[in-house]
C-alpha cells in the first residue's frame, strides 16, 4: 500500500512539471525571441523609437511598415563604433531604400561634445544620428537583447520585425542589410533633404573606393564579445 501511493505521488508531481517545462520552450506559433517573454532575438517585433532628437539627417518617425531599418548603438568614445561610420555611410549610400540611424545612447559628456564628434565627422557620417540622453532606447532594444557591448546593429525589415542583431562588423551583416533592402520604401518623411545632405554626396565615390571597416579576421567580435566596448562604462 505504501509503494503504490508513492508511485502515486510521484506521478502526480510528473504531471504538475509538465506545463511549466512547456511554458519555458515557447507554445507553437510563437517566433524565437518573442518579446511577450520579454527578450529580443532575430524573430522578435522591433521595439519602438525613442530618442530626444534627431542631431543629424532625415527625420524618423518610428519605425514604418514597408521600411527596412539598420538601428546601431554607438558612443563617440567607442573605437569600434568610429570604425563602423565609414562602413554604415556605405550602406547607406548602397540601400537609399533603408533607413540606417546611428543611436547615441552612451554618451558620458552630453549632447554638446556628441554635436561637434558629429559635424567633424562631416560628409564621412551620411546617415541619420540621434541622441538617447537617458538610454530608454538603450534600455528597451539593448538589455532585452542580452546586448551589453557596442557597436551593436540590429536590422529590421519591411514588417517590423527584427531579422539580425550583432556586430556591424560581422560578416553576414552586409548580406542581411541587402537582404531585407529589397522591396523596402523610405517613407514620406524621410524624403525629405536635410542640410548636411549636400555635403555626403561629395564621398560617395571616395566610400565606394574605401571601406575603412576591419573585415575577415581582423573585424572586432560580436557586439557582447569582449573585444566591444562596454556600454555601462
Amino acid at each position: 500500500m505504501t509503494t503504490r501511493t508513492a508511485i502515486v505521488s510521484l506521478v502526480a508531481l510528473a504531471l504538475a512539471c509538465v506545463p511549466t517545462m512547456a511554458q519555458s520552450e515557447g507554445s507553437p506559433g510563437t517566433p524565437a525571441g518573442d518579446t511577450s517573454g520579454g527578450r529580443l532575438a532575430a524573430g522578435s517585433k522591433a521595439p519602438a523609437l525613442s530618442v530626444d532628437e534627431i542631431i543629424k539627417g532625415k527625420p524618423v518617425e518610428g519605425l514604418q511598415e514597408g521600411t527596412a531599418y539598420v538601428v546601431e548603438f554607438w558612443a563617440t568614445w567607442c573605437p569600434p563604433c568610429v570604425a563602423s561610420i565609414p562602413h554604415l555611410t556605405k550602406l547607406q549610400k548602397k540601400h537609399k531604400n533603408i533607413v540606417v540611424l546611428g543611436v547615441a545612447g552612451s554618451e558620458r559628456s552630453g549632447k554638446e561634445p556628441l554635436e561637434a564628434f558629429v559635424k567633424k565627422q562631416g560628409s564621412k557620417m551620411a546617415y541619420t544620428v540621434a541622441y538617447d540622453s537617458d538610454r530608454s532606447m538603450s534600455a528597451a532594444w539593448m538589455m532585452p537583447a542580452g546586448q551589453n557591448g557596442i557597436p551593436c546593429a540590429f536590422i529590421v525589415d519591411t514588417k517590423g520585425m527584427i531579422s539580425w542583431i550583432g556586430n556591424p562588423h560581422a560578416k553576414d551583416f552586409d548580406a542581411e542589410v541587402a537582404k531585407v533592402a529589397k522591396g523596402s520604401k523610405l517613407p514620406k518623411s524621410a524624403k525629405g533633404g536635410s542640410k548636411e545632405d549636400g555635403e555626403a554626396d561629395d564621398a560617395a565615390k571616395t566610400d565606394d573606393k574605401t571601406d575603412d571597416a576591419p573585415k575577415g579576421d581582423d573585424a572586432p567580435k560580436g557586439a557582447s564579445g569582449s573585444d566591444g566596448a562596454k556600454t555601462g562604462d
